[in-house]
């Protein structure tokens, strides 16, 4: 079953959301490391020797294992998706110049879909004309999946029910239907359907909306890991050597003082 980026997306922000709010009990004001005058540490270095807050470096471990693990599972599922999206792209490229096609008149999509070439006018329309519903689609359709035995539209029953069409048209015209995934509810399915029928012009405006949906989803997702990365790595810092001269200049720390020293600050 392939997730939707949207599907993605929210249960990694949601994670994210959820580690926020249990580390709203460990310290007074979100992402604020909290100053105790509590039991000290001496750290000492071939640089110098400091006084340490250790409450200082307690709550920055306790952030940083709050972040590192809940980000790591959302970003995990959402990763997993990447080589997913990138085979349809590949699969899709491969479909230039094949398969039959009427010629003619170009609809003139946007680069923007990602599409090898324009799709040929008669092409769509020899699609759209198909008068199957949905319904008989998805009965004659192979069950490949738990989402096509109860009873949504799957790319693959789509392409059965359209033998003899231009494969790009069929592929472009069900990219239409939903956003990065192979599978569609049925009644939303009909109802494009008929609206694409009445009136072409529409299809390629959903179609580039549905591929512009599709990058944003993909754009934010890697937002929303960055946000996890930077602040997982900033807490491993102040939770373990916080005294390291490189947080403070990054990212030229990794070679001004260098990785290699911080074991001479590790608490």
């Amino acid at each position: 079953m392939h997730l939707q980026s949207s599907t993605v997306i929210t249960l990694f922000t949601a994670l994210l959301l959820s580690a926020q709010y249990v580390v709203n009990g460990f310290v007074q004001q979100p992402l604020i490391i909290a100053k105790l005058p509590t039991a000290t540490k001496s750290s000492t270095s071939r640089f110098l020797l400091t006084e340490v807050d250790l409450s200082e470096a307690e709550t920055a471990r306790k952030l940083f294992f709050l972040w590192f693990f809940g980000g790591s599972g959302g970003g995990g599922i959402a990763v997993g998706q990447f080589p997913k999206m990138f085979g349809r792209f590949q699969s899709v490229q491969q479909l230039k110049g094949l398969g039959p096609t009427a010629g003619g008149e170009k609809i003139g999509l946007s680069p923007l879909c990602g599409y090898p070439e324009d799709l040929c006018l008669a092409d769509v329309q020899k699609v759209l004309q198909n008068k199957m519903s949905v319904e008989k689609m998805v009965e004659k359709g192979p069950k490949d999946s738990f989402w096509a035995e109860r009873g949504y539209l799957r790319f693959v029953a789509f392409e059965a029910a359209n033998k003899g069409c231009n494969p790009l048209a069929v592929r472009a015209i069900f990219d239409a239907l939903t956003t990065s995934t192979s599978t569609v509810e049925p009644d939303v399915a009909q109802e494009l359907l008929d609206q694409f029928r009445n009136d072409v012009g529409s299809f390629k405006e959903t179609v580039l909306l549905s591929k512009v949906k599709g990058y944003a989803a993909i754009g934010l997702l890697l937002f929303l890991l960055g946000i996890a990365s930077a602040v997982s790595a900033d807490s491993f810092a102040a939770g373990w050597f916080p005294e390291w001269p490189g947080r403070e200049n990054w990212p030229i720390g990794i070679v001004d003082p260098g990785l290699w020293t911080i074991p001479d600050y590790w608490i």
